[in-house]
């Protein structure tokens, strides 16, 4: 500790001085002591020198005090690299992919920059962009049953053609939550606001047409394939400074280009600088590897920025990713969090919780169960025990009926989480599958929150396990709030 203030005492004390290595060096040797450059580099970098060094720089640079408070302040401000806090670099241009990754700082302002959000579910990432300062307004969605969890969770939200809603409103002669009978001018009247004042439009349209578990078929998908063309009318309708668009990574497919390739002439068109990317939720803090596409949008800015991330596999992964970057991050992101720390923190109450459910299975599936360790699958099970369809695996995926590795973050928690046939959805310690309290933790919802259904004093199987598994992980989400709020407070930014 002590040695870690001398150190970044004396490098602030050189820093406001202007004094270098090798002016430090001419400036303390004399007769009896002689010092050179690398020998003032290895004794500030590895923190280590005597108290007579110290007080020879001190008196070198013409320093008669130092305040206690300021070596405190000091320590804090400068980290293991030397850098300053506040001088450390933000922003790094990824020179392979193009992309521009900002490290963010959780800012409080004044008044909160405000939300419309569509596809909005159960409100995964309308919490991720709470958490990041945001505030949202009003939310759509085609799911009752995500209205009502909606409407429950945050009465102080509109949610458009809810039940408060139609109570104020009345009801609309159309198919509840269908965004293409609901045009952004009724949202705005609703809210008593005009065009321009809404800050950020976030969604993802449904993503079954573009999903690598469906049949792909994209915008031709007669059912929800043209969602996405109303995306773009909210944010041309509604003029926000910034967007937000998430979807699958099988949206980035070549079959599929042309969907993002119109959306960015759109967007380019309506006077925003865009960037697309692909995020992967456990780089975030979310206990779990989820890669989803956005598209992103601010007015004034050339090319946002992603958020830098702050969670990591390995440091060996950490130097291969940022290898191609433009300045090296001076920050080492921190462990991904794993399937065991999320599962910890669940009460021990949890089964009073109303939206608990649970799939029960049979003995001969639980003893199924005992054979497959932690990070296996159905491969390890005698084939004596397996149904006669997995027996030859030809249509059994890697993850079908496997373990959960405690150790590491989940695999993709998607709207059958429940079910340890459908992936690798067997429990860290126990023989069962998950439940919705557990699957809900590892995509990052908070304990608080609770999922609904219409009509019903629980929450179906069913239900919960679509509103968990379709959701935005709110940790990913407020990452990439935190970076669209900071960027959106600066304005601009250079390439």
């Amino acid at each position: 500790m002590v040695e870690g203030v001398a150190k970044s005492t004396l490098k602030s004390l050189m820093r406001d001085r202007d004094i270098g290595s090798s002016d430090l060096a001419v400036l303390v040797s004399d007769d009896r002591f002689v010092e050179t450059k690398s020998s003032i580099d290895s004794k500030i970098s590895r923190g280590s020198f005597s108290a007579d060094f110290f007080l020879r720089c001190l008196k070198a640079m013409n320093v008669t005090e130092i305040a206690l408070e300021t070596i405190v302040d000091t320590e804090q401000l400068v980290n293991d690299a030397g850098y300053p806090v506040e001088s450390q670099p933000k922003r790094f241009r990824d020179s392979r992919t193009g992309n521009h990754y900002l490290r963010c700082d959780d800012v409080e302002l004044n008044s909160k920059p405000t939300v419309v959000s569509l596809f909005s579910g159960a409100g995964g990432f309308d919490i991720g962009l709470e958490q990041a300062g945001f505030q949202t307004l009003a939310c759509i969605d085609f799911d009752k049953d995500c209205r009502k969890t909606l409407e429950f969770n945050r009465p102080d939200w509109m949610v458009v053609d809810g039940e408060k809603y139609q109570k104020q409103f009345g009801t609309a002669d159309r198919v509840g939550g269908d965004i293409r009978s609901i045009s952004p001018q009724e949202v705005l009247d609703a809210l008593d606001l005009s065009v321009g004042d809404v800050d950020l439009v976030v969604g993802g349209a449904p993503c079954q047409p573009f999903s690598n578990m469906g049949k792909k078929a994209g915008k031709s998908d007669e059912t929800n394939g043209d969602l996405f063309l109303h995306f773009v009318r909210y944010v041309r309708d509604l003029k926000p400074k910034a967007f937000i668009f998430e979807n699958v990574v099988g949206i980035t497919q070549s079959r599929h280009r042309e969907v993002i390739s119109y959306m960015e002439d759109q967007f380019a068109g309506m006077q925003f600088g865009i960037s697309h990317a692909v995020l992967n939720a456990a780089n975030y803090g979310v206990p779990q590897r989820r890669e989803r596409f956005f598209l992103i949008g601010i007015r004034g800015t050339d090319r946002p920025a992603f958020p830098l991330p702050t969670h990591f596999k390995s440091e060996e992964s950490w130097s291969t990713f940022t290898g191609s970057f433009d300045i090296q991050p001076q920050t080492t992101p921190l462990p991904w969090k794993t399937v065991g720390q999320a599962l910890k923190k669940i009460p021990k109450t949890r089964r009073s919780k109303s939206d608990y459910v649970s799939m029960g299975v049979s003995d001969v599936v639980a003893n199924r169960m005992t054979y497959v360790k932690a990070g296996q699958n159905f491969k390890v099970v005698p084939p004596e025990f397996l149904p006669n369809c997995w027996k030859s695996g030809k249509h059994m995926g890697s993850d079908t009926f496997g373990r959960l590795d405690p150790n590491q973050p989940s695999v993709t928690i998607r709207t059958a989480a429940y079910n340890p046939s459908k992936g690798r959805y067997i429990h860290p310690y126990e023989d069962r599958g998950l439940d919705t309290v557990e699957m809900a933790a590892l995509q990052d919802f908070p304990p608080s929150w609770q999922f609904r259904c219409t009509a019903r004093e629980r929450v179906t199987l069913v239900s919960a396990g679509k509103q968990i598994g379709n959701a935005v992980p709110p940790g990913l989400a407020k990452a990439i709030g935190l970076a669209i709020k900071e960027q959106m407070l600066a304005g601009s930014n250079p390439e």
